[in-house]
């Protein structure tokens, strides 16, 4: 458990070192930020799948998955609104379409698990 903390310290030292010593280019920090919207953006793709696999998406609620759409919804619509780069908008929709695939899982499967 050390081992690993000790590991992701350095990690995100060294990370924090590159960062810093590249801050000067833009296109290290045009991809940085590009690498960290398409991460944010993909979050829900691990329950997406995991909701497909089993069937099942229990512990999850349809108000949980509209707050989530209508948060990322509003941050879309002011991505638009203040005419931010391209790829906040495409993150934006992925989200948005993720949302509403989560929400059908949610209004199709239930609660339960609904066989193999």
């Amino acid at each position: 458990s050390s081992g690993i903390n000790a590991e992701y310290g350095v990690m995100v030292l060294g990370v924090a070192g590159l960062t810093y010593t590249l801050l000067d280019y833009s296109i290290f920090v045009e991809a940085l930020g590009t690498l960290s919207l398409c991460t944010e953006a993909t979050l829900a793709l691990p329950q997406l799948i995991k909701n497909y696999n089993t069937r099942s998406t229990e512990g999850m609620s349809v108000s949980m998955v509209m707050l989530w759409f209508f948060g990322d919804s509003v941050k879309t619509l002011y991505f638009l609104l203040r005419e931010t780069p391209v790829q906040f908008l495409m993150c934006g929709a992925l989200q948005i379409i993720v949302d509403i695939l989560i929400l059908f899982q949610v209004i199709g499967y239930g609660s339960g698990h609904r066989g193999d």
